[in-house]
């Protein structure tokens, strides 16, 4: 793929916030721990088409293989999706059945590029079964280039132990940045041409899906002069949940001093449907963003042994005072948390997390 600079973005002056360097955008070492992982994650909406979703790709060579998901809502409700675990030799590359994420110039530029079938689904509550979801539904040939550029620094830690990190992972390296991008998505016959706003994600280290018990990450981003990252994770449920989050306009990155969500489930399930986020940054400044799901998929993790984590990606419309953006509301959710969640889904009151 070509490199050029992502149209009308401007690209960011200040490269890292934290003890980051650049070149953690590259490949690391593989520790010995069995689940060690290295991944990176895209998310991008086109608000003006209503297009948008993520990819992720995440190498565990220790395990043999890698796990590629490639996630997109469409404008008429549908999802356009396809899950692989593809053998892997080492941790050299991001390049999984088809998707390929490469670093063109560390915390500056990048390429996403996917080239394969994907399953057009109707109705994307449907993969609450996915493999009946998969199998019921046409699978198109499907193309997806995107010319990204880092808009704001890459945000985190490359050790996972510095109390003070904006954006962390206990024990693993792991920062974040917000990206606009540009490209082309081809699905069978029909052709779009995309300007995006998103986050991306690069984590590396032991990946444990099933030692969360809630987990609620917010990426909204309005344009270079304006993203919000919120998340919230419970590893306990008679704990008090690690937050972290910052305000990012162009190259300042303002930490969040409090975090509060109040989520709203659709009745009878566990799916989000409405979430308010309440923030106040390090600079007392407070913000109130209203989230409305357009569309949501549910997806889940399983393992021998374990129980069943479930895994809520919705495009959410998210509104602060007169600007609107689409962005990325993902709900995590251990199986013996569920239930309440479906108790409280039917008074249809706003849950405060």
């Amino acid at each position: 793929m070509t490199a050029v600079r992502t149209p009308g973005a401007r690209q960011t002056e200040t490269l890292t916030v934290g003890n980051l360097h650049p070149e953690d955008d590259f490949m690391h070492a593989v520790s010995a721990h069995a689940s060690h992982n290295e991944s990176m994650f895209f998310n991008f909406f086109d608000s003006r088409q209503r297009i948008g979703g993520f990819v992720r790709i995440g190498n565990r060579p220790n395990e043999g293989h890698a796990e590629m998901t490639f996630c997109l809502f469409m404008p008429g409700g549908e999802l356009l999706m396809q899950w692989a675990k593809p053998p892997i030799a080492s941790n050299e590359v991001f390049s999984a059945a088809g998707l390929q994420l490469d670093v063109l110039e560390p915390a500056r530029r990048f390429a996403v590029s996917y080239e394969g079938p994907a399953v057009r689904i109707s109705n994307p509550l449907d993969m609450k079964n996915p493999g009946t979801a998969m199998r019921s539904n046409p699978a198109l040939p499907t193309s997806l280039q995107l010319t990204v550029t880092g808009v704001g620094p890459m945000i985190g830690d490359r050790d996972g132990n510095a109390k003070d990190a904006v954006i962390f992972l206990d024990g693993v390296g792991h920062y974040q940045q917000a990206i606009a991008a540009t490209g082309e998505l081809r699905v069978g016959a029909e052709r779009w041409q995309l300007e995006m706003r998103g986050v991306r994600d690069h984590s590396w280290g032991p990946r444990l899906w099933h030692s969360i018990v809630k987990d609620r990450s917010l990426w909204i981003s309005f344009g270079e002069d304006l993203t919000f990252i919120a998340c919230k994770t419970w590893l306990a449920a008679d704990k008090k949940p690690d937050e972290m989050g910052c305000v990012i306009e162009h190259d300042k990155v303002v930490p969040l001093r409090s975090i509060s969500m109040r989520s709203r489930f659709a009745p009878h399930t566990y799916y989000h449907d409405a979430v308010v986020l309440d923030v106040v940054d390090a600079n007392g400044r407070a913000f109130t963003l209203d989230g409305s799901v357009i569309a949501y998929v549910p997806l889940r993790h399983r393992k021998p042994g374990e129980e069943t984590v479930y895994l809520g990606q919705a495009m959410t419309q998210f509104r602060l005072r007169e600007r609107t953006v689409l962005g990325l509301s993902e709900y995590f959710d251990a199986e013996s948390t569920v239930a309440g969640l479906v108790e409280q889904s039917l008074r249809g009151e706003y849950v405060v997390e």
